[in-house]
């Protein structure tokens, strides 16, 4: 990996180094004057000119502040060798901007120049550069490579925030390297990377959550329904060649799907004429058939944008480009995940009886001028209200207009710079990580009013020594004050409920008895490992899955780093899939159908919910009362509503299982449409980490032989290379 890094980054360089060889056309050049510079000697103070390529003059030594800020037209810009720095804000918010060519005379990079630069995929830095500044390519979402030299000594740790998809080439061992690494870490937790199935940074589209239609019957009057974010791919045929001696199936009839499961290339073999799907592009929702039956598997679940009209579903609005102001109905209750995040939403009431704003719900809302919180709020997650303009503003603002941001009593900000901090009195909650990172603060006063503490609301206040909390605290939410300075705090009687590492390193006194220990839905997610801080296990076998039931199942958790243990159980309460059945297809579940449990955990002993971008593959014995029969498989989503799995009948050693995939743990029901057109895929099954199997079938098969038989005919025959490490990570981890 490390040699595709280099090789990878020297291609980026040869790539610039030849693009900057090229002239800028006459045609472009004659559409530039010296009139569209404005200069004040050798620095660019602003480009005035319409024109989609810009060739600056060999006469500017700086590219100065906001020069190109929000230019709506610049796609293409090359700046020439006399170019020595480039200033804060430069090129900020030029969103069609996809290509930019830096002369090699470039030794600086300021703050924020490039933020916002949604069109950029690639850059070379030139080797004379020396530092990167704050946020210097910040949000550039679709930014996926960048070569950086081993000169370049000092890049600000928030240089490429929101980056999602960024790969950063450089020498091993330079300080890009170490940055790099600590990157990579970082990128994991930024907000949209794990939690937005299929996310896709390109930008808004038409098809925005909202815009889809509702099954007749199935809806509120106020309900509408947004796409289905199953993560399966968008319809695309891919052309395949046909075995020798037969012929190539006709369009839309081709019988294998590839997938990367496992680490490894898999082919899918479905005999209901499934087409070959490419994977680039999430699906589209389309309604389902009115006889359950007759759907075809993936033919796509509808989802309401609000739930039984208490719910405001997670990213039922995420980037819609269609709203301004927002008045929510009475009755709801929560506002999910990213519900409304990077949208253009400029004003929301939430109404009464609102008790949750989920993690991310407004983040990145720019345009969010004001927002109204009801007093019946009690938990905000962290990222709610993260680049909302009313936050920003706040926190840029004046300190003559108070330090505490307050809405319905609920603490959502501060900028304060004190060492000793006494909350106002009316604050009923303080929101997720208000107080992060503030080691100024050595004391803190909370008032008599005040009711929850959010979730990592004081964490790496280093400096915290003295914790006084009030009479009438009632939740203490995860990690509400780890690494503070304390030794001691005192835990009033009145306080129900303390969360995963709320008190570490710190003596609590409980007085008379311990409160429950609660965690947070942060902690269910695979990839928060450290809010769970499983221990070492001295004990474990490998890195894998161990299925501890049913017996003959068997699961590979992709990129597993330490020991698992799931458990699949029939479901002794299939309320939640019996509700979101009735809601998509007007009826209850099929007689004969399966509904199971499904829990994965860690030695936390915390269950994970969301694997984000890992998938776990299970092999699962067929019940005996799905024996011969075609099935669909359904899961629910976090809100309840239901999403169709691709699912697959095989036989591996004699015996029949069902194999699917999935990256959310969740209730599961796999239903009866009837019976099977022939014969179950013949698969022998490399289930790669699977610590349900013996030593000897863990270690891995390098070929799997795949018959598909429809109706007796044998239709298909080959050979599937398991390509190891196919997707094992990014360059050089």
């Amino acid at each position: 990996m490390k040699k595709r890094k280099r090789l990878s980054g020297v291609l980026l360089i040869i790539a610039a180094l030849i693009i900057m060889q090229l002239p800028v056309s006459e045609a472009d050049a004659a559409t530039s004057s010296a009139s569209d510079f404005k200069m004040e000697g050798s620095t660019l103070v602003k480009y005035r000119g319409t024109e989609k390529n810009v060739s600056v003059p060999d006469t500017v030594e700086v590219v100065g502040k906001g020069a190109f800020e929000d230019n709506a037209n610049i796609e293409l810009v090359v700046l020439p060798n006399s170019v020595k720095r480039i200033e804060e804000y430069a090129f900020w918010g030029c969103g069609k901007l996809d290509t930019v060519v830096l002369g090699k005379g470039l030794s600086e990079v300021g703050d924020y120049a490039f933020a916002g630069c949604k069109g950029l995929t690639q850059m070379s830095l030139p080797s004379n550069v020396t530092s990167v500044g704050v946020q210097a390519f910040g949000d550039c979402v679709n930014l996926k490579d960048i070569s950086i030299p081993p000169e370049t000594v000092s890049i600000h740790e928030s240089a490429f925030d929101g980056c999602y998809q960024l790969t950063i080439h450089c020498e091993e061992g330079s300080a890009a390297d170490v940055f790099a690494k600590s990157f990579y870490e970082k990128q994991k937790e930024m907000p949209e990377y794990q939690d937005v199935p299929g996310y896709d940074p390109s930008g808004d589209t038409e098809d925005a959550p909202g815009a889809s239609a509702v099954p007749e019957g199935t809806a509120e009057p106020w309900q509408t329904a947004a796409p289905a974010q199953t993560g399966e791919p968008e319809a695309t045929a891919v052309p395949t060649a046909a075995p020798e001696g037969t012929s190539a199936p006709a369009e839309g009839q081709e019988l294998g799907t590839s997938r990367i499961v496992g680490n490894r290339a898999v082919v899918f073999l479905d005999r209901a004429r499934a087409n070959v799907y490419d994977a680039e592009k999430p699906a589209v929702s389309q309604p389902p058939a009115a006889d359950f039956s007759g759907g075809a598997q993936g033919s796509g679940i509808p989802k309401f944008t609000i739930v039984d009209g208490s719910v405001v579903a997670d990213q039922a609005y995420y980037r819609s480009q269609d709203l301004e102001t927002v008045t929510l109905p009475d009755g709801i209750r929560e506002i999910g995940q990213f519900a409304y995040a990077r949208s253009s939403l400029r004003e929301a009431v939430l109404p009464q009886g609102v008790e949750t704003v989920s993690y991310g719900a407004f983040y990145h809302c720019d345009s969010l001028e004001d927002i109204e919180l009801p007093d019946t709020v009690m938990l905000v997650e962290p990222k709610a209200f993260d680049h909302t303009a009313w936050k920003d503003r706040f926190l840029s603002g004046s300190a003559g207009q108070g330090d505490f941001l307050i809405s319905g009593g609920v603490l959502a900000a501060y900028r304060g710079e004190a060492a000793d901090v006494s909350i106002p009195e009316g604050v009923r909650v303080i929101a997720a990580e208000v107080f992060q990172g503030h080691e100024e603060i050595a004391s803190v006063t909370m008032p008599k009013s005040l009711r929850v503490i959010g979730e990592g609301a004081f964490e790496d206040c280093t400096g915290l020594a003295e914790i006084s909390l009030n009479v009438g605290l009632e939740q203490v939410k995860d990690r509400a004050f780890l690494n503070c300075g304390a030794d001691l705090v005192r835990v009033p009687s009145t306080v129900q409920s303390v969360g995963l590492r709320a008190f570490e390193g710190m003596d609590a006194d409980y007085g008379m008895g311990e409160p429950d220990s609660t965690y947070e839905v942060s902690a269910t997610r695979l990839s928060n490992e450290a809010y769970r801080a499983p221990q070492e296990d001295a004990d474990a076998v490998a890195d894998g899955v161990v299925v501890e039931e049913p017996d003959g199942a068997s699961a590979v958790l992709e990129g597993a780093q330490r020991t698992y243990v799931l458990r699949i159980g029939e479901s002794q309460e299939e309320k939640p899939m019996q509700k979101a059945f009735q809601r998509v297809f007007g009826r209850q579940l099929p007689d004969g159908s399966y509904v199971c449990d499904m829990l994965l955990t860690d030695n936390s002993g915390i269950p994970l919910s969301k694997l984000g971008r890992q998938l776990l593959t299970v092999a699962l014995p067929v019940p005996p009362a799905l024996a011969g029969q075609e099935v669909r498989l359904f899961g629910l989503d976090r809100n309840g509503q239901l999403e169709e799995m691709a699912v697959e009948i095989i036989r591996s050693d004699g015996e029949t299982a069902l194999r699917f995939s999935t990256n959310t743990l969740s209730q599961i029901a796999f239903c009866p449409t009837g019976n099977l057109a022939g014969e179950p895929v013949e698969a022998s099954v490399d289930m790669g980490t699977s610590l349900s199997a013996p030593p000897e079938a863990a270690a891995g098969i390098g070929v799997v032989w795949v018959k598909a038989l429809v109706g007796g005919a044998v239709l298909l025959t080959g050979v599937v290379l398991f390509l190891q490490g196919l997707s094992a990570g990014r360059a050089g981890k």
